[in-house]
């Protein structure tokens, strides 16, 4: 097979299946790891896909137009403070946490009172918000392949990790959730978050009123599966009457 035509067949088998392993094409077109390696690298280069560890996703409207970590960090940045705190209330002392990467769950760790805690996290701004913290925790910063956009780490090393633990909460982001769908950007940042909240006792999501009946490109959690949406007092009667209807709503 000609190389143009294994990049069109490997774009058609994502425009398919939307997320596809460097195993699975590798065996399907009978070519070496290396060279659908090669062909993902060509295609993420040309913008026609996203190359993610092991394999490559779907450039869906929703990646394309992911903010930058700044421009997330500046958006409703007074109700993510309003959720960020309300989140600390449900922290208890000498608690092992687990807190995923986003800038509402930042706020959340800067804002702890809490004298003895255990946090661990795979996001390096959450980590440097809690060692900012006044409050000497023990901090645990989980490592792996580390992607730019939302400072985050990611990939087989880091989900290995996370399911060799156990924590007394837990706590995500999202970029959308639209019914029991909590929706993220990127697969593997969703893969990851998923891991800590089923190692979590409790489970508890953040999301701003902006965020709801709105999904983004991969479903990594369903709500009912959560113990708590943590949003802000914005939220209509209406749009919290529904979430109510899959998990506690804490305005």
């Amino acid at each position: 097979m000609l190389k143009s035509e294994r990049l069109k067949t490997i774009l058609q088998v994502i425009n398919t299946q939307k997320f596809v392993t460097v195993d699975e094409l590798a065996q399907a077109l009978k070519v070496s790891d290396m060279t659908i390696r090669r062909d993902l690298n060509e295609l993420d280069k040309l913008g026609k896909i996203s190359r993610i560890h092991g394999g490559a996703q779907l450039i869906s409207d929703q990646i394309r137009n992911e903010k930058s970590y700044q421009q997330k960090r500046e958006i409703h940045s007074k109700e993510k403070l309003e959720i960020a705190k309300r989140a600390c209330n449900l922290i208890h002392e000498n608690d092992s946490i687990y807190v995923g990467p986003g800038t509402t769950l930042e706020l959340m760790v800067a804002n702890l009172k809490i004298k003895h805690l255990r946090i661990v996290t795979n996001s390096l701004p959450v980590f440097e918000a809690a060692r900012n913290n006044l409050n000497d925790y023990e901090l645990i910063m989980v490592g792996g392949s580390y992607r730019r956009i939302s400072g985050a780490f990611l990939g087989t090393l880091t989900n290995n990790e996370l399911k060799t633990m156990s924590f007394s909460v837990g706590f995500v982001g999202a970029n959308g959730i639209k019914n029991t769908s909590i929706t993220t950007a990127n697969l593997e940042e969703g893969q990851t978050e998923g891991i800590g909240l089923d190692h979590s006792q409790s489970k508890f999501v953040v999301a701003d009123y902006s965020k709801l009946d709105h999904s983004d490109f991969h479903q990594f959690y369903d709500l009912r599966n959560v113990d708590g949406l943590i949003t802000n007092h914005e939220v209509g009667s209406d749009v919290e009457k529904h979430y109510s209807q899959f998990t506690t709503v804490y305005k």
